[in-house]
């Protein structure tokens, strides 16, 4: 059986006061359909018999709850039309997620962006944004995020952090301001075990770039002197809702690359060895110099060469920022 959270259950609560504010004096089969299961899930809380299901008798697992704390079956007890319908929702989601993806490639005020997003499954735990504007109208806010878990429960929190982000941009708020804004929000919004990392860049014409980095790998910097990572960085974001960032100032000269990247890429691993950020720092010095969209296919292609046929484990996302003038 699973333990209920303090905090999930007065959310339910919360949303079944709505719900039935809702109801109140109508009849769509859905809402009372919804009212009715939100009430069978704090029955079931109450007496203690959440997140076992109903046909096996077996624990539902962690994930599968985090994502629907109305789940009353496990996966593995959903007859064929269950499953269908689940695979159907996975499918929409999908196509919901990928909507909310910036164009893949921009060139603004002096910046080329591009990146490679693949989630391992139907959906993504990995955010990556492009946003135009802010405090000066020709700044350009690059994002790179990854959310703790996979699957649909790791798709929703992204999917928060998409929203977040972008009604916090266009804010005049220093970036720092603004990450630890977001920060506090997300943190209300979801369960202590979850929390996401983050890159966020503030780009500006002439070659400035400030970054706040939130728990996230550390950039590779690619120049005439080789590559080296950016160091720096503070905590994840939804650990602790007061949390401070520092920002730091990044200078690029043209011709000078910055790769960033979630932990599906060095953390890929065959037979208990892991692709690394040597390997990582390697595949740029080789590929620094190509067209943005070639860059990070190489380094798509040296993992998957790395892998020799293992399959990934996690999600795959790569953003490569230059200074073109």
């Amino acid at each position: 059986m699973n333990a209920v959270p303090q905090k999930l259950r007065e959310r339910l609560t919360a949303r079944r006061e709505v719900l039935a504010a809702l109801v109140e004096g109508r009849e769509e089969r859905v809402l009372v359909e919804l009212m009715r299961r939100v009430d069978d899930a704090i029955g079931a809380m109450e007496v203690g018999t959440w997140g076992t299901c109903s046909v096996c008798r077996e624990a539902v697992s962690g994930d599968q709850l985090a994502s629907n704390p109305l789940l009353s079956v496990c996966l593995d007890c959903l007859g064929p039309e269950g499953r269908r319908a689940l695979e159907r929702d996975l499918e929409g989601a999908a196509r919901v997620q990928r909507a909310l993806l910036p164009e893949s490639r921009i060139t603004q005020n002096g910046w080329d962006v591009a990146y490679l997003w693949e989630p391992k499954g139907p959906v993504s735990g990995d955010h990556v944004d492009l946003i135009r504007g802010g405090p000066a109208q020709d700044a350009l806010h690059l994002l790179l995020g990854d959310v703790a878990g996979k699957g649909v429960s790791a798709s929703f929190l992204q999917a928060h952090l998409h929203a977040l982000f972008r009604a916090l941009a266009p804010a005049s708020l220093p970036l720092a301001e603004l990450v630890a804004k977001a920060n506090g929000l997300f943190a209300e919004a979801t369960l202590a075990s979850k929390y996401a990392t983050l890159a966020a860049l503030r780009l500006h014409p002439g070659g400035l770039a400030e970054l706040v980095n939130a728990g996230h790998p550390r950039p590779l910097l690619a120049d005439a002197r080789g590559v080296r990572p950016v160091e720096g960085g503070g905590l994840p974001l939804g650990m602790f809702p007061e949390a401070a960032f520092e920002p730091r100032a990044l200078h690029l000269l043209p011709g000078q690359t910055l790769l960033l990247y979630t932990d599906g890429w060095t953390e890929g691993a065959k037979e208990d060895e892991e692709f690394g950020i040597g390997r990582a720092a390697a595949t740029l010095r080789k590929a620094a110099r190509l067209p943005l969209p070639d860059l990070l296919g190489a380094c798509r292609e040296a993992l998957e060469g790395f892998l020799a046929g293992t399959p990934r484990g996690d999600d795959l996302t790569l953003v490569a920022l230059r200074r073109v003038a």
